[in-house]
């Protein structure tokens, strides 16, 4: 089992956005006061808003970071590890006293063994919080399942949820987990030999894949991940493979087949046991008959297929010589 940190409270920080928004309201209502000699009424509630806003969302979090943080440097963190289990989108409910308005906030609920966790994430509170996530594209994908080793700290109370101090996730192979760069590091337990994170395969061409991939493996040991990506997020597509592997040791008889349906292009990244019976020019033979012609058709899952089954027959016939 290969396990990859994804976030360490050590290596987090407390934001800055709302601190220097509360200075620059500070700033503005001193102008407008002392400089252009506007009245009190005028210019104290940018005062006195950018102060509350300073000590809400800056003294008040720096605080908390603080004492989440020693009490980690102090050993009282704990760790649970197994698979992620009973993961669901939630939503909160809470209804202001002052208004009789009901709020409700999107979280993600999961467990590892018997401890329960909740992620907010739109919270300030120190810890591992998914920030800027949204059901698209979040910050960090879970899934049932998945190996995962959590540190964390029950630092507010009973019935509350324990902050998250560290997460680890693991993986079988290299192929089982995926780097978006538009939403950062997004890990999905594989199901067989696919990852088809840009949802562009139906469950049929899913399990024709899975059948071509898995005799293949079992006939050679040499093991051929299809892994699609619903954005690039910029990158030159060999230099997002190239990441794509060595994040997760892409060993030397594997081969990945990596798709960007989107930007309508694909690659395929060989292993160096592999080189000899698939060689650079011999992959690109594969992407320019099998699969690029039908991704300019707009019929990129017969492109995989087609590529997929090419590339099979290219190293099992190079096999038998």
């Amino acid at each position: 089992m290969t396990y990859t940190t994804v976030y360490d409270i050590a290596s987090d920080s407390v934001g800055l956005w709302f601190p220097l928004l509360g200075l620059g309201l500070i700033l503005v209502g001193a102008v407008m006061k002392w400089r252009f000699g506007q009245s009190g009424w005028s210019s104290y509630p940018f005062i006195a808003i950018g102060i509350f806003t300073i000590l809400a969302a800056g003294a008040v979090p720096w605080w908390d970071y603080c004492r989440v943080t020693q009490a980690v440097a102090n050993g009282e963190a704990q760790r649970v590890e197994g698979p992620i289990h009973d993961w669901r989108m939630a939503r909160g409910r809470k209804k202001r006293q002052s208004t009789g308005v009901t709020l409700y906030s999107r979280y993600e609920h999961f467990a590892v063994g018997s401890v329960d966790f909740d992620i907010h994430w739109d919270a300030l509170e120190a810890g591992f919080a998914n920030r800027g996530s949204t059901e698209e594209k979040p910050t960090l994908r879970l899934a049932n399942g998945m190996p995962a080793r959590i540190w964390y700290l029950p630092v507010d109370g009973p019935g509350k949820p324990p902050r998250i101090v560290r997460i680890d996730l693991g993986a079988e192979s290299w192929a089982d987990a995926v780097r978006q760069p538009d939403a950062g590091i997004a890990f999905r337990l594989v199901q067989g030999r696919i990852s088809d994170e840009a949802n562009i395969l139906s469950a049929d061409q899913k399990a024709r894949l899975d059948v071509r991939l898995t005799a293949f493996e079992r006939t050679t040991g040499h093991r051929l991940a299809v892994v699609t990506t619903p954005s690039l997020g910029g990158i030159d597509i060999a230099r997002f493979a190239a990441q794509l592997a060595d994040r997760r040791g892409m060993g030397d008889d594997s081969i990945l087949l990596l798709v960007a349906p989107n930007e309508r292009q694909a690659r395929i990244t060989v292993g160096r046991g592999l080189e000899a019976r698939l060689p650079d020019a011999a992959a690109q033979e594969i992407m320019d008959m099998a699969i690029l012609p039908l991704f300019r058709r707009d019929d990129i899952p017969t492109g995989i297929e087609a590529g997929a089954s090419m590339i099979i027959g290219k190293v099992t016939s190079e096999e038998g010589k």
